[in-house]
């Protein structure tokens, strides 16, 4: 996916104007492939650094743009999630995610205005053989 179709999909969701500047965006259009649906994106802190997670119809992604970056990407496919929780509160609202192989993945600090984007796009059906 390019940058154009990208920001035009942020626009399609209500939030480019919460996310046009985040350099995750970059990486991000590298890694989605142009048979994917983007339905989310927010970020967090996962193991103590900023991150973006990005829900398509197929995947989460998880990306870590930071200087330090060691792991830039992990997906996860979408039917490996066992379960999600987004606890919503003013401030500090919280997503934990957990994989059928027992994988959690937790980030706190997230945009709790994006929860109800965030399940809408978690109920969005799975492609066929995915």
């Amino acid at each position: 996916m390019n940058r154009f179709n990208l920001d035009k999909r942020l626009r399609d969701l209500g939030i480019y104007s919460d996310f046009y500047f985040r350099k995750e965006l970059k990486p991000l259009t590298q890694v989605l492939r142009d048979d994917e649906m983007l339905n989310c994106v927010l970020t967090g802190v996962h193991e103590a650094n900023r991150k973006m997670l990005a829900v398509t119809d197929r995947r989460l992604i998880i990306i870590f743009a930071g200087a330090l970056a060691d792991k830039a990407f992990t997906v996860i496919r979408r039917s490996a999630v066992k379960e999600y929780h987004f606890e919503k509160k003013f401030l500090f609202s919280k997503l934990s995610i957990l994989t059928n192989s027992g994988d959690e993945f937790v980030f706190t600090n997230t945009q709790g205005s994006v929860k109800d984007l965030f399940d809408w796009a978690m109920r969005q059906p799975i492609p066929e053989g995915e």
